[in-house]
């Protein structure tokens, strides 16, 4: 019970601190000049700061949220892989992430210094890590799905938000295509920042509501396959 409410707090304060990039999602250029990603670090460095030091402090909760999510899932037997599946693809993405986000910070930072080339290079590298890291969040959601049917640990209903996210997610490969238009993965429609990033809050969300409003009686916290109370 305790890592169930644990979890659910952590996975409330990964949102919170991760919903600031709706503030500047909307205003993200496209890839295809340097002029356009110059002009936008000019108007919102300071923005810009202040949300990728909330994302990153947002890590700590969300590993805080996702041992807890491990620690109720099968551990071994048929659906056990599932489980390792869902870790290894979190820890993947969550690197990749990582990865973006320092190489934006200096994107940021050298906006004034840097020529409009170093800083185009910088913020499209960081944009398009997003594309490799999109089998990463789809491998994470065919898992949670997958559970979501043979296991009554997550709501059946749930699935269908994973499925989802998981397609979602699959569209940033369409980066790997573009630098302009729908696929690029700036503010594309398709393989832009937005979709993946909320489908993960929604998910995230979704499971940790479940969990605060989970009856104490059915909440079942799994340790290597044995129940803990």
């Amino acid at each position: 019970m305790a890592s169930r409410r644990t979890g659910a707090v952590a996975g409330l304060m990964v949102a919170a601190l991760w919903a600031p990039m709706a503030l500047v999602i909307p205003e993200l250029p496209n890839l295809s000049t340097a002029t356009q990603v110059t002009d936008f670090y000019g108007e919102h460095a300071g923005l810009m700061k202040v949300i990728l030091a909330c994302v990153s402090a947002g890590f700590a909760f969300f590993f805080v949220f996702l041992g807890a999510l491990v620690a109720r899932l099968p551990h071994g037997g048929k659906r056990g892989h599932w489980t390792w599946t869902a870790l290894a693809s979190a820890l993947m993405f969550t690197t990749a992430l990582c990865v973006a986000l320092g190489l934006d910070a200096a994107a940021v930072l050298l906006h004034d210094r840097a020529g409009q080339e170093t800083v185009w290079a910088l913020h499209s590298a960081a944009f398009l890590l997003a594309a490799p890291a999109a089998g990463a969040g789809v491998a994470f959601f065919a898992a949670m799905a997958a559970l979501a049917v043979q296991e009554n640990r997550l709501p059946r209903w749930s699935r269908w938000i994973a499925v989802a996210a998981g397609i979602i997610n699959l569209g940033a490969l369409g980066g790997f295509f573009s630098l302009s238009g729908p696929l690029n993965s700036g503010n594309g429609v398709i393989g832009g920042l937005a979709g993946p990033v909320a489908s993960w809050l929604v998910w995230i969300l979704a499971i940790s509501c479940i969990w605060i409003f989970e009856r104490p009686s059915s909440s079942v916290d799994v340790v290597g396959g044995a129940p803990q109370h």
